[in-house]
């Protein structure tokens, strides 16, 4: 088995996240699996008990990403003789092996505007190359549909994500923000671009009157992208302590914060699968999301919907959601992690894998 391991130590948090739980649970479902990771020339070797049995690493030099995940890939896979190879995002020709590649979305083909120039025309490779893949695993039925729409691919297969093992892990510390103890606060996460809808989260909070800096609206995450928070009462409210952006936090420090919130907000315009709000549910946050496809697959009834382009609607919806309840009594989270594991997943992938390799693939719609 060859796996893309381009982002192991370093790289976006999404897609760094979901690349090292996939190598983490296959090792641990299927010890006996021989692993080669291409990681890039300067990452570090992954640590012995973290990642113990037989893993080979090889290295390349190729930036950036979409290169090495396919041509790298490809040339460690005919060496080593593979039977599988899964690449992220860039599929990769693989001669004699089942070439998979776990495609997260391709919202650039729906909604470029929301991309620059550059994101689209790099992105634009993920597309162009997916029929080289046997099979495309994604993250959810309505992105499944959306792959099969917008691209070649021959086989496209939704297995889902996982919750994050170290966010969800028993007896984990916390760490709480000192600016916020005993404070109500409103929660958002996610990396900060112009699909994240910030703006008009911001705008509808402070049109809620349940905004102030007494009650901040807390954003976590980095700048991606665009990010559209161009507004003069969203500067305003920024200054004003009403709005608080923290940047990168840690997994104890973002376990605090989920669940503390009075209210997790998560109004984006549009996703292929969306973590952060099933993290909240995890932790007992009240959800408050945009009323999308996506959303109604993965939350069901364990969470509020609302049009995202709305202000007003949004803004009755945060007041309406800010009475008082007992925090956790929706739904047991145990079942919610059950849903989203990382064991289940890998395990469908490789079954699918297995199909894959003993049957020819046709293009064909999505399947669940």
């Amino acid at each position: 088995m060859v796996f893309d391991a381009y982002w192991w130590d370093s790289g976006p948090p999404s897609l760094r996240h979901v690349l090292r739980e996939i190598i983490l649970a296959w090792r641990e479902e299927f010890p006996h699996d021989d692993l080669t990771l291409v990681m890039r020339t300067k990452a570090a070797r992954p640590e012995r008990d973290l990642l113990p049995g037989p893993v080979r690493v090889a290295r390349t030099a190729l930036w950036p990403q979409a290169f090495a995940a396919t041509w790298a890939v490809r040339r460690v896979a005919r060496r080593a003789g593979a039977d599988l190879v899964l690449t992220h995002n860039f599929a990769a020709r693989a001669p004699g092996a089942v070439s998979a590649v776990y495609l997260h979305d391709v919202l650039f083909r729906t909604n470029p505007e929301w991309f620059t120039l550059t994101e689209r025309a790099y992105f634009s490779l993920m597309t162009r190359w997916v029929s080289r893949a046997d099979v495309v695993f994604t993250s959810s039925r309505s992105e499944a549909a959306r792959i099969t729409k917008f691209s070649r691919a021959r086989r496209v297969c939704p297995v889902g994500l996982g919750l994050s093992t170290e966010l969800v892990a028993r007896n984990m510390l916390e760490d709480a923000d000192p600016r916020l103890q005993g404070s109500r606060y409103f929660l958002t996460v996610g990396r900060l671009n112009v699909r994240k809808n910030l703006q008009h989260t911001v705008l509808a909070a402070l049109q809620s009157g349940e905004l102030s800096p007494q009650t901040p609206l807390v954003i976590v995450g980095e700048a991606d992208g665009k990010l559209g928070l161009v507004d003069r009462q969203c500067r305003d409210a920024v200054t004003s302590g009403a709005v608080i952006f923290t940047g990168f936090v840690s997994e104890a420090r973002l376990r605090w914060l989920y669940r503390n919130a009075s209210l997790f907000l998560f109004l984006s315009l549009g996703e292929g699968f969306g973590m952060p709000p099933l993290e909240a549910a995890y932790f007992g946050a009240p959800l408050l999301v945009s009323d999308l496809p996506v959303f109604r697959e993965t939350l069901g009834t364990r969470a509020r919907y609302v049009d995202p382009t709305h202000i007003t609607t949004i803004a009755r919806a945060i007041a309406a959601s800010t009475v008082p309840r007992q925090r956790g009594d929706a739904f047991d989270p145990g079942e919610l992690a059950q849903e989203h594991n990382w064991q289940t997943i890998v395990r469908a992938m490789r079954t699918i894998a297995s199909e894959s390799r003993t049957s020819p693939t046709k293009r064909r719609k999505s399947t669940s």
